[in-house]
């Protein structure tokens, strides 16, 4: 069964829903890539995967190999969410064209939740939208295009809501800071559409 994973730290009070980094072929190909500009080089999943958190990899290896799954009839889950609102991977990126379907449904299922999904792969998601013969994404679905590069502004995606570029250095473009619930920049309809934080120590 797929299932949801309760927030803390940054996320604290906002439940998502996550799959196995480690055995994604993207995330492997982003983590090892020869650009030094890749935030995934540093990537924080594949470290905690591998150290202090080893104890999701299974669950959230179940969650990859069904989201992935061309299956009509999956069990979607619902989520408990009390804030509201809901991330798709804190951990993990789309594995396929299915994966971007699936979280279309679930968003679909609760119309009273906000579901942000972060991903470097617009494309898909957008595919999924097309092959679903929807008009457009769901209300409630925020998608925001993780920038790869470091130091960089990346465009904004067709279709999508939001950017989220990593740089190194202090600014007055930084405006993700402190936990989620304390600001929900990214969790609400508003007229940002560049969300800039600060690379992390580590990462």
């Amino acid at each position: 069964m797929i299932k949801w994973s309760k927030g803390s730290g940054k996320l604290e009070d906002i439940p998502s829903l996550n799959t196995n980094t480690l055995t994604n072929k993207y995330c492997k190909a982003m983590h090892e890539s020869e650009q030094e500009d890749i935030i995934c080089k540093e990537c924080y999943s594949y470290y905690m995967l591998k150290t202090f958190r080893k104890n999701c990899a299974e669950a959230w290896q179940r969650n990859s190999d069904l989201l992935r799954e061309e299956r009509t009839n999956l069990e979607l889950p619902y989520v408990n969410a009390a804030l509201g609102a809901a991330r798709f991977h804190s951990h993990g990126e789309l594995i396929n064209l299915q994966h971007a379907r699936h979280f279309i449904r679930i968003a679909q299922r609760q119309p009273d939740i906000i579901f942000s999904l972060w991903t470097k792969k617009p494309v898909l998601i957008l595919l999924a939208i097309m092959s679903m013969r929807l008009e457009k994404k769901p209300k409630n679905l925020i998608l925001i295009y993780s920038n790869p590069k470091i130091d960089t502004t990346a465009e904004l995606p067709s279709g999508f809501d939001k950017v989220f570029n990593v740089v190194t250095e202090d600014s007055d473009e930084v405006n993700c800071t402190g936990k989620c619930k304390d600001c929900m920049l990214c969790y609400s309809h508003n007229d940002v559409d560049q969300v800039y934080e600060i690379k992390k120590k580590g990462s």
